[in-house]
């Protein structure tokens, strides 16, 4: 497992630790709830649920910089609009599995004081 840099995110945030925890917990919330509409609108072919789904969830990993989660939501976000949803179904499989490992990590990283936000400073990140 790759660690995450949090400096992209923190300067996505200006350095505001409070702003990027408060991302954090809101992506920890909202992805699960994402991931859930994906397999039942591929299911049915509905490309559009897909396409933006995964857009959302690609938009708040470009924080946490080349994730191989990303790369999995940017797959899915490509087959949405190209109406393509032929092996969607095994790349959220795959999704599922980098976003569990992230998620882990960013869930170390927020209760660490000195791990990766404890750490970097803003001069670091400006």
């Amino acid at each position: 497992m790759q660690p995450i840099d949090l400096t992209l995110a923190l300067k996505a945030t200006d350095g505001d630790v409070e702003l990027l925890k408060d991302v954090i917990e809101a992506f920890l919330e909202e992805y699960p709830v994402l991931l859930a509409q994906l397999e039942p609108a591929i299911l049915v072919g509905d490309c559009a649920v897909v396409q933006r789904a995964s857009h959302t969830i690609k938009g708040t990993l470009r924080l946490f910089g080349d994730v191989p989660a990303k790369g999995f939501a940017e797959c899915l976000e490509s087959m949405g609009q190209s109406g393509d949803l032929k092996h969607a179904a095994e790349i959220v499989d795959s999704l599922k599995v980098a976003l569990a490992s992230l998620r882990m990590q960013l869930m170390d990283s927020m209760k660490d004081p000195f791990g990766p936000m404890g750490t970097i400073s803003v001069t670091e990140i400006r």
